[in-house]
């Protein structure tokens, strides 16, 4: 009530909100849809041993002047810590509900600022030498080396399905998103192509998958299986103000698991190993439960980010909105995993040695697990 300025007022409802730690309950301000002007430097950031790492980057002339490359260590953004940095501009403001997905998800925007203004990092070499550098915010230059973060980049301009053979015997499948149902026709493109007498293994990769509709996830699963499959449940709160005023209590209502089918035509019941990361997310995640509820798939990789549901959105005055959730998604055997992250059967965390050497230890272990598939698989 005593903020001065609609900034301030959004300031406020936003560290509000932040204080649910919820990642499907949030506030957007407007200006995140009527302020342009905003970019950050074509340099992606990720948490590698519990420190904050450059992970890509574009391929410009100033980010080949300033030396920065995969494996370069950020320690600082302009006078204070990365970390410190990383509380105070984005994790006040938007929490997703759990340490991974705090970090991994904070770090897609803690870079970001107004257009083409300058942005001060202290870095450190990896053989320990620490320097300063200077970036320009200017991700989508008009040079032919526009660069977002893999996670808005792969969301909303990414192919939604990238497919390749790793092995002659070993297909290879990432799914970006669930957003749109046009996931469901190109991942039927792909899979009808495959001649299944010769895969011995698929493997799926949704470590960058922020989610989209569960529907379409379950679409997806019901070509992976021969045997009907239990997904999630979930739990809503029933209230009756009239319940109340005769002191009955109010309660929850909860539903029994989807069921999902498998597909009337082709399907695939062979080795399957699924890649994750603290970047699955949402939707991403309820595809995730019955795969590894029923054993039906490896999960291998890094606990997920922990947070899904239906979230119910606000108008707000001057043109933001007020996202909350709705309802708590559980394992069909009530396990929970909102607020915690699924834990992969396998885990596997890259190191600052596989950011420098360009190598994918998540990948590799998938690999593996699919030609060693009677070993993991029990």
């Amino acid at each position: 009530m005593k903020a001065d300025s609609l900034d301030s007022y959004y300031e406020v409802l936003m560290e509000f909100a932040a204080l649910l730690k919820d990642g499907h309950t949030q506030v957007i301000p407007p200006w995140m849809f009527v302020k342009p002007g905003y970019d950050h430097p074509p340099v992606e950031l990720q948490v590698v041993e519990g420190n904050f790492f450059v992970a890509r980057t574009g391929d410009t002339e100033e980010i080949r002047k300033q030396r920065i490359f995969p494996g370069l260590e950020v320690l600082g953004i302009g006078e204070v810590s990365a970390r410190i940095y990383l509380e105070e501009n984005v994790l006040r403001f938007n929490r997703r509900g759990t340490p991974q997905a705090d970090e991994t998800i904070g770090l897609i925007g803690i870079l970001s600022g107004p257009i083409n203004s300058q942005l001060r990092l202290k870095v450190k070499d990896p053989d320990g030498t620490v320097r300063p550098v200077s970036l320009t915010r200017n991700s989508t230059a008009k040079d032919g080396n526009a660069f977002l973060p893999r996670w808005v980049r792969w969301f909303m301009f990414d192919p939604v399905i990238e497919t390749r053979m790793l092995h002659p015997e070993i297909c290879y499948i990432r799914i970006s998103n669930f957003g749109q149902k046009k996931v469901v026709e190109e991942f039927q493109k792909v899979f009808d192509r495959l001649d299944l007498s010769r895969i011995k293994g698929i493997i799926l990769d949704v470590r960058y998958n922020p989610g989209g509709d569960s529907d379409h996830a379950d679409s997806i699963i019901s070509f992976l299986t021969d045997q009907p499959l239990k997904a999630e449940k979930w739990k809503s709160l029933s209230y009756v103000p009239a319940y109340r005023s005769w002191g009955r209590a109010v309660g929850w209502i909860e539903s029994d698991p989807r069921i999902i089918e498998p597909r009337a035509e082709k399907s695939y019941a062979g080795p399957l190993a699924v890649l994750t990361g603290p970047g699955t997310y949402s939707a991403a995640e309820d595809f995730l439960v019955p795969l590894q509820h029923s054993n039906r798939a490896i999960l291998v990789g890094e606990k997920t980010a922990g947070s899904t549901g239906n979230p119910i959105n606000v108008p707000l005055p001057g043109g933001g909105t007020f996202t909350v959730v709705s309802l708590r998604a559980m394992f069909p055997d009530g396990r929970e995993f909102v607020g915690i992250g699924i834990q992969p059967d396998v885990e596997v965390h890259p190191t600052q040695k596989d950011l420098l050497q360009g190598t994918d230890p998540v990948l590799q272990k998938g690999i593996d697990i699919i030609k060693n598939w009677t070993f993991y698989h029990r």
